[in-house]
């Protein structure tokens, strides 16, 4: 506990550590002064600090983990659970609860060349952590508590980056993928869910980037996942983002929806056509048969009734 230090967020760039999460924070920053809502903005230090919540990681790359503390008192956790402390505890002012930031000295890829070792363990870290801190497991991290602005109380601990061994040697790890049984159940949940946000997805694939259809797929999938218990844990939901965005940012997309749109079309077209009635002159083209185009022929007609 000697080691909790409150920091000013107006002051960060005065305070190493809290200069350091600036310049680790994403290039595009996924931001908002509230907990519902989400902009998406380049990072400047006004942008950075100005929003009261933040998303620490990008799609492709975990730099952070935050854990959600849902209870009073929580600021001493770690310290209760005999675990290493975070980098950064950030607590909210009217309640007491708090959330903790790990900060991890490599951070783990999601690229399709990514190793899934470290993957796996990168789950069952978070899931020990929560586990053992009473932490909310339904927290998604997707905007979490801003250690850059003075809507919350901001403390350091002087904690230097881990790596997922270092907090695995504290932790007992699941066995298994945690809260992830390999049923027909969790199977119908994940299916179901990635139908329902890819037919949302087409709509915005080509207004926006890769982050931004992955952001909002992640979004929408939270959605789906509340009406679920139990429900699918969060890195399948962005496992099912990421599948989504990729294919809808992607050359195949953009080939498969152009022949998609030909297809339908041509069959508007079809639809839409008069069938030929046999009378017609239309059908029997009588130009023809007096040796004169089709335009003179209409033409004459058009001077024989004035």
């Amino acid at each position: 506990m000697e080691h909790l230090k409150q920091v000013n967020p107006d002051q960060w760039e005065q305070v190493p550590p809290l200069a350091q999460l600036y310049q680790d924070l994403p290039k595009t920053l996924r931001c908002s002064p509230y907990k519902h809502n989400t902009d998406f903005r380049r990072k400047t230090p006004k942008r950075a600090t100005q929003s009261a919540y933040v998303g620490y990681n990008t799609p492709k790359v975990t730099t952070f983990i935050v854990i959600d503390l849902d209870y009073d008192g929580s600021i001493f956790a770690y310290h209760d659970a005999g675990i290493p402390r975070p980098q950064f505890v950030l607590k909210n002012r009217s309640n007491g609860h708090c959330q903790y930031i790990y900060r991890l000295k490599h951070p783990i890829t999601f690229f399709k060349n990514s190793k899934q070792a470290p993957i796996n363990l990168l789950n069952a870290v978070e899931y020990a952590l929560n586990d053992v801190l009473g932490g909310d497991k339904a927290f998604t991290g997707y905007l979490a508590k801003n250690a850059l602005n003075s809507a919350h109380e901001v403390y350091y601990t002087g904690a230097e980056p881990y790596t997922l061994n270092d907090l695995a040697e504290y932790l007992d790890l699941p066995t298994d993928k945690p809260a992830q049984a390999h049923n027909d159940e969790f199977y119908g949940r994940n299916d179901a869910i990635f139908h329902t946000v890819r037919k949302l997805a087409y709509s915005i694939a080509f207004s926006c980037n890769y982050t931004q259809v992955y952001e909002q797929c992640l979004s929408w999938c939270e959605e789906c996942n509340v009406q679920y218990s139990p429900q699918l844990p969060y890195n399948e939901l962005k496992s099912i983002s990421r599948s989504i965005a990729e294919y809808c940012t992607g050359e195949r997309f953009k080939r498969e929806f152009g022949a998609l749109q030909a297809v339908r079309g041509a069959k508007g077209g079809k639809i839409s056509k008069r069938k030929p009635i046999p009378t017609s002159e239309r059908t029997t083209k009588p130009w023809k048969e007096i040796g004169i185009s089709r335009a003179t022929y209409y033409r004459r007609q058009k001077q024989d009734k004035v």
